[in-house]
């Protein structure tokens, strides 16, 4: 007896994954919900980005296998290269994210860290740059 995946159920269990991964990192692009940035405290770079595009990774890994049996090649391997840059831009913006990728509050967000303006400089610190008592 062989054993048959069932694509159908492969594509219901990944679609809303990849919904609920890839709105909720469109949410951080427009600064609707930034609940994601807890995330940026367990890696390097910027994993709250990150989802975004592994979001969209696993919506387009959800209807891949029905893509691959039309057999059509002009078809086929775009779709592939999109799956690779998206799942390249995931895993790597977990650890490093270009600065292009971000958006224009984060970005402006690391210059004032950088600076020493940002809130937790104001909070826990003077004008003199001696803590606070």
């Amino acid at each position: 007896m062989e054993s048959e995946t069932n694509y159908w159920v492969f594509f219901a269990f990944m679609l809303p994954f990849g919904l609920i991964l890839f709105t909720g990192g469109l949410l951080l692009y427009t600064k609707k919900f930034v609940g994601l940035l807890i995330l940026d405290r367990f890696m390097p770079g910027k994993p709250s980005v990150a989802c975004t595009y592994l979001g969209a990774w696993l919506l387009f890994m959800a209807p891949q296998h029905f893509v691959n049996q039309t057999g059509i090649d002009a078809l086929i391997m775009p779709y592939s290269a999109l799956l690779l840059g998206c799942l390249a831009i995931g895993l790597l913006g977990c650890f490093w994210m270009p600065k292009f990728l971000q958006p224009r509050w984060m970005k402006e967000g690391d210059k004032l860290e950088a600076r020493g303006e940002d809130r937790f400089v104001k909070d826990f610190y003077n004008s003199n740059g001696e803590k606070k008592q």
